[in-house]
């Protein structure tokens, strides 16, 4: 797996869990003021398209100290790995991601050209009624009024020119019904929700093939309405004819349905009904302890998800342990290159290599970190490690995070793998990284040793 499709993998997991807890928490705590369970789930929301922005830096390796850095990146493609002109796995992701949001978004334009069309044909509601203009100074908001027969219930649409849309039938309704339907539309116009569900349909693109953000994002639209029902019985003070209402407008849309609108739907009706005739409200002190809780709660998830499944894991991390080679310690990995390196490399290492990378290496206790007054080494030259013809046929890839020592002649020492997806590709990284040469690094212009990181990643094609 690509370094890109694990991170967006990552994203994924993590935005599922930060979504799906925002969907049980508040039941669980007991949040039942529908203004308070709107505000947490959009925070969630945003949260979740926030997660790769926020994701904490990546532990270090070996040494366990963050400030031992990583000074060195190399990619070793695999040009050859691939059919000429066939797509990779990336590739294929990518595009099934792009092509679910470019329809969505596509769906999303429709529906805005449906509302323009329908306002256009939608005449003015004149007169208007008393009830109406009672509402407007009510809400203390004011908003274009229309008829049009081509809608079963009320709408509120429009965010620079706001408008409100009624149903030929509005005019069947009883005064204080009316009142209250206007009420309602007026404190939508009030709050801008036409801008939120906006962002809200874009935010359902991008996340168009997470189930939970589809799951929540229908909960913040029930909850939206069952705060602004709540505010329309506190304004008007008539529960009884706002039930009615919300029952005759029911009844018109099943004798007379009309064609399905885009960001609006009847199917939180009977919810919203029973939720405004049980409605009990929260004490406050009960609404500041359970939404205290639900964000403490969300937190913890969000810091559990991002702990459990972090961005900028080894491209070929499947769980599994590292290499052999990668838990060895300084000292082991000098024990194994020579072990399994001397027959062959006598002649032409032992001399310089024993001398300047034995000797040199034997104690780690001048060996500083890069930071402060101490220069990082530059890059003289590297030497690319090799593909592994055997990893290239059984399509390993993935990153090696190698840790180093450089002297203060700037040659790599005790060098040893902290992370890799498998051993011939640690193989390979070692032996490319012990024939780095440097530039050393330095303290008040003084060569000294340091540490190193530097990390390998082997990509196919």
């Amino acid at each position: 797996m690509t370094p890109l499709l694990a991170d967006l993998a990552c994203w994924w997991l993590q935005a599922g869990l930060l979504l799906g807890a925002a969907l049980v928490i508040p039941a669980a705590v007991r949040l039942r003021d529908p203004a308070t369970r709107l505000r947490v789930a959009q925070a969630a929301l945003i949260a979740a398209l926030a997660l790769p922005l926020v994701q904490p830096a990546p532990r270090g390796g070996g040494t366990g100290d963050s400030n031992v850095r990583t000074a060195f990146s190399l990619v070793v493609p695999d040009e050859r790995a691939a059919a000429p002109g066939a797509p990779s796995l990336e590739t294929v992701v990518l595009a099934a991601l792009a092509a679910g949001a470019f329809l969505r978004l596509g769906w999303l334009g429709a529906g805005l050209l449906r509302l323009r069309a329908l306002r256009r044909s939608a005449r003015p509601l004149s007169p208007v009624p008393a009830s109406v203009v009672s509402a407007a100074a009510r809400v203390g908001a004011t908003a274009e009024l229309l008829v049009s027969s081509e809608v079963a219930s009320p709408l509120a649409i429009g965010w620079r020119r706001p408008a409100v849309i009624l149903p030929e039938r509005f005019d069947a309704l009883e005064a204080a019904e009316q009142e209250a339907v206007a009420c309602h539309e007026l404190l939508h116009v009030k709050r801008r929700d036409s801008r939120a569900v906006l962002l809200e349909e874009l935010a359902r693109a991008l996340f168009w093939s997470q189930p939970a953000a589809w799951k929540l994002l229908s909960g913040i639209s029930l909850a939206r309405e069952q705060a602004i029902d709540g505010d329309v019985v506190r304004s008007t003070g008539d529960r009884r004819s706002y039930l009615r209402a919300l029952a005759r407008l029911a009844q018109f849309a099943q004798e007379a349905p009309s064609g399905a609108l885009p960001f609006h739907s009847r199917s939180h009706l009977l919810r919203r009904v029973a939720h405004l005739a049980k409605e009990v409200p929260m004490s406050r002190r009960n609404l500041a302890l359970a939404t205290t809780a639900a964000a403490v709660l969300l937190l913890l998830v969000g810091a559990a998800g991002a702990a459990a499944v972090p961005f900028g894991r080894s491209e070929g991390d499947s769980g599994a342990e590292p290499a052999a080679s990668s838990a060895a310690s300084p000292s082991d990995a000098v024990r194994e290159g020579v072990s399994g390196g001397v027959p062959g490399g006598v002649a032409g290492g032992v001399a310089g290599g024993v001398r300047g990378g034995v000797a040199e290496g034997a104690d780690d206790g001048d060996v500083l970190k890069v930071g402060g007054d101490v220069k990082e080494p530059v890059v003289v030259s590297n030497v690319p490690p090799t593909y592994p013809e055997e990893a290239r046929k059984n399509r390993i890839q993935g990153r090696v995070i190698v840790e180093a020592v450089i002297s203060e002649k700037g040659i790599v020492t005790k060098v040893r793998a902290v992370e890799s997806p498998d051993p011939m590709l640690t193989e390979s990284a070692l032996e490319a990284v012990k024939k780095w040469t440097y530039r050393p690094a330095t303290k008040k212009g003084k060569p000294v040793k340091v540490f190193l990181t530097a990390t390998v990643s082997f990509k196919l094609s």
